[in-house]
């Protein structure tokens, strides 16, 4: 045979071999085309076709499940994991299957296998959980419930589904939930109203040694809108040995909750509020409040919740000046009962232009009193040049007991 007969040889076996590639080609193509576009038609021509596939051999069983055929999905899913060991949905699929066809033990050893394979891994945590929870699997169930709120990955759904395997026993709960997954779960519950159930997990809180200052203010607040004024002062005091009103002096950027100041900063053509760092009656800063002369307004949105002693005498002291304050009915501070009914007193009105002065207020708090609100008010004139302008500063509050 001569050396060009053997080179034409040579090259028709390579082009048989290019020719079957592309042939071999253009149908495995064509293969995962359909499995990515799952356009399957579920025969057993499909289900032979696609024997090789895990992904196909998946969506199979599948739609198997959805047509209740548990038994066909099973074996389809069974299939799918001898081809990919770390299929995990299609284990996780197959312990389903396993529990629907009365075989727990089975789908038991696959959620242990899959729990160990992924335990690190958020992906198939809830799903785990469920079947976790459907087979009395408690430890699973609760250690990847504190795995995802630690990671804070579907927090309301695994604290819900922990109240729901716990009867609503809020005890059991803290003393299952990892120490730093404590603080979402008060969260949780304060944003549900439940009250007795917060104090427990706020006391293991406290047991427990976590210093948090914005969970403290939080369930201080909570607390506060609640009306457990006492608890809430309590916690309040002994965190900052604070005795009277809260950032009396406005140095202290305003939080708007718990015992601080409250108030509406700003509406267009009403007023505007803003901590004033110039002409203070004493340090750096004072409130000042702008009124823009545009309506007669019924004002009252400047206020801070304040705890009090049953049936003692106090005195309220705060400095305040004005300048141009129009109308004859000026802003002025009043005191009501937060907590109680019938308790009302007001304190003198400020108009036109005056330098710092001294206010005082007394009063004696009822009985079943323990907060008052003092707040910053101004009411409607009944003339005809109504619309109240000017400004007013306010500084250094000073409650005190007779």
């Amino acid at each position: 045979m001569t050396y060009r007969s053997k080179t034409i040889i040579v090259k028709s076996l390579v082009t048989l071999v290019l020719v079957g590639l592309s042939v071999w080609l253009m149908v495995h193509n064509w293969q995962y085309r359909t499995i990515y576009h799952e356009n399957y038609s579920f025969g057993t021509k499909d289900a032979e076709q696609f024997r090789h596939f895990p992904r196909a051999l998946y969506n199979f069983g599948l739609n198997a499940w959805f047509e209740n055929d548990s038994d066909s999905a099973a074996r389809f899913f069974h299939r799918t994991v001898l081809q990919d060991v770390f299929f995990m949905d299609a284990w996780l699929k197959l312990a389903q299957a396993e529990i629907v066809l009365g075989k727990p033990d089975k789908a038991r050893n696959i959620l242990q296998f899959s729990d160990r394979l992924t335990d690190k891994v958020y992906r198939w945590k809830w799903d785990q959980i469920l079947l976790a929870y459907d087979l009395s699997m408690e430890k699973i169930v609760l250690s990847n419930i504190n795995f995802l709120i630690h990671h804070r990955k579907k927090i309301p759904d695994a604290f819900q589904l922990l109240d729901t395997h716990l009867a609503g026993d809020a005890m059991r709960a803290v003393n299952v939930l990892d120490t730093d997954n404590l603080i979402p779960f008060l969260e949780w519950l304060m944003r549900w109203g439940r009250m007795n159930d917060a104090q427990i997990a706020w006391s293991k809180i406290i047991s427990a040694g976590i210093q948090d200052k914005d969970i403290r203010s939080k369930y201080i607040h909570f607390l506060v809108s609640r009306k457990r004024v006492s608890l809430a002062a309590e916690i309040w005091k002994s965190s900052t040995g604070i005795k009277g009103m809260a950032n009396p002096g406005f140095e202290e950027q305003i939080t708007g909750s718990g015992f601080d100041w409250r108030y509406t900063a700003d509406q267009k053509g009403k007023w505007a509020i803003r901590r004033s760092m110039s002409g203070a009656f004493s340090g750096a800063h004072s409130l000042k409040i702008r009124f823009e002369g545009k309506e007669n307004i019924s004002f009252g949105h400047l206020y801070q919740i304040v705890p009090v002693d049953s049936l003692t005498p106090y005195r309220l002291t705060y400095r305040w000046r004005s300048r141009n304050i129009t109308t004859d009915q000026g802003p002025f501070v009043d005191i009501y009962g937060y907590d109680c009914k019938g308790f009302y007193i007001k304190g003198a009105m400020m108009l036109g232009t005056h330098d710092w002065q001294e206010q005082n207020v007394e009063f004696t708090v009822p009985e079943d009193c323990h907060a008052v609100v003092v707040r910053l008010r101004r009411q409607p004139s009944h003339r005809f040049d109504n619309k109240i302008e000017g400004i007013l500063w306010l500084d250094d509050f000073e409650l005190e007991k007779l």
